[in-house]
């Protein structure tokens, strides 16, 4: 079962976050709670996809990169952890990528969100990622 995280408006289109089971609310009118990777639309242009570097986290925004126009571009990504998440905030003018701050393991699910194909997402289960892991116990310190 997918967690309810997100809502959008039914009136002003915007996109609410339920933090702590509760709906921070935006505006007086009803919301729609958004389900991920629902919408017919290109998984190799919204799937968010994942590069792990010491504490860095990398998201791209499909393994083919999402158009970033004004007609049709990701507006955000959220990185949901085990202590609560992240999030930035994409404009046309960028490419559709962020960069967190977080542990790998501490990675739940990462969301995407387009403005023409709504929300997509990865869980932890499906993580698409390269990673890089280094450690004392390595022969050769990292493994990828």
């Amino acid at each position: 079962m997918d967690p309810k995280l997100f809502y959008q408006c039914n009136d002003c289109n915007a996109v609410l976050l339920e933090l702590n089971g509760t709906l921070t609310q935006y505006c007086n009118h009803s919301q729609t709670l958004l389900a991920p990777n629902t919408v017919d639309a290109a998984k190799e242009k919204h799937l968010p996809v994942l590069v792990f570097s010491d504490h860095q986290l990398q998201v791209k925004v499909g393994s083919i990169p999402h158009p970033m126009t004004t007609d049709h571009s990701i507006l955000w990504i959220f990185v949901q952890t085990r202590n609560g998440g992240q999030y930035v905030q994409l404009t046309p003018e960028h490419p559709p990528e962020a960069f967190f701050t977080v542990e790998s393991l501490d990675v739940i699910r990462v969301y995407a969100y387009c403005d023409v194909h709504g929300l997509w997402m990865v869980n932890n289960a499906e993580l698409d990622y390269e990673e890089i892991v280094c450690s004392p116990e390595f022969p050769q310190g990292c493994i990828e």
